[in-house]
């Protein structure tokens, strides 16, 4: 029917888009993170509407089904072909939006980040910077959204921008962090919209130790805070 364009390809098209029939992937082993398939029985069927192609597989699988295209005897589907593919409405991104809730889930894992949870993250860093250049409009949805989240992994935590700058050349965690270098060359543009300083500011230095001072309450410092207290002044506020 493809091949020869048939007349009514449109039609079939659109009733295709929501019929159920499609296979999705199971959580992979070691995947220690909450899997969206996981949520259904083994034999359940989606539609095409329903479904995101693998090539999206790390930025929609905490939130959303994925295609099996594996071979029947792994419960696939088998191999779909690009035609095919886009008559039933499988060739297109995930929204902006689903992306966001996608990094926002993961980074609610802050336990043992495993590579699974880094890769992740990574494909949803590196989706939202591809789209943020497109146009203001995806700059603008993504700037309300992650400006005040704790979305940045840096140490094997998530953080926001407001603890994170360009150039910090001494530990200061857990109250602020250097932005890692793979981050720095690969989604610069991304993380200086969304507010990562390019360095702190005295006053960001004084927050710190007021941070320090809180939370230790009427207890002498401890050494490790004492050396930060050292630090931050002597290179933070006067370096």
């Amino acid at each position: 029917k493809l091949k020869c364009r048939d007349s009514k390809a449109k039609e079939y098209s659109a009733k295709c888009h929501n019929i159920k029939f499609l296979p999705f992937v199971t959580k992979p082993a070691g995947f220690s993170l909450h899997w969206k398939g996981s949520d259904y029985k083994m034999e359940t069927m989606f539609s095409p509407a329903e479904l995101y192609t693998a090539e999206h597989q790390d930025v929609v699988c905490l939130l959303n089904t994925v295609l099996n295209e594996s071979s029947p005897s792994f419960k696939g589907c088998g191999s779909i072909s690009l035609a095919v593919k886009d008559f039933l409405g499988l060739i297109r991104k995930p929204p902006i939006s689903l992306v966001i809730n996608q990094l926002k889930e993961v980074s609610k894992y802050c336990d043992d980040i495993t590579l699974y949870q880094e890769n992740i993250t990574n494909a949803c860093y590196k989706f939202l910077h591809e789209v943020m250049l497109q146009n203001d409009t995806n700059k603008a949805e993504i700037m309300a959204e992650l400006k005040n989240c704790s979305f940045i992994l840096v140490e094997n935590t998530y953080v926001d921008p407001a603890k994170v700058s360009f150039h910090l050349n001494f530990d200061a965690a857990p109250y602020i962090y250097p932005l890692p270098n793979k981050y720095k060359n690969n989604f610069r543009e991304l993380f200086e919209y969304v507010g990562v300083k390019l360095t702190f500011a005295v006053d960001d230095f004084a927050l710190v130790l007021e941070s320090i001072k809180e939370d230790s309450g009427n207890k002498q410092l401890t050494e490790n805070n004492f050396q930060l207290c050292r630090r931050i002044i002597s290179e933070g506020i006067w370096g």
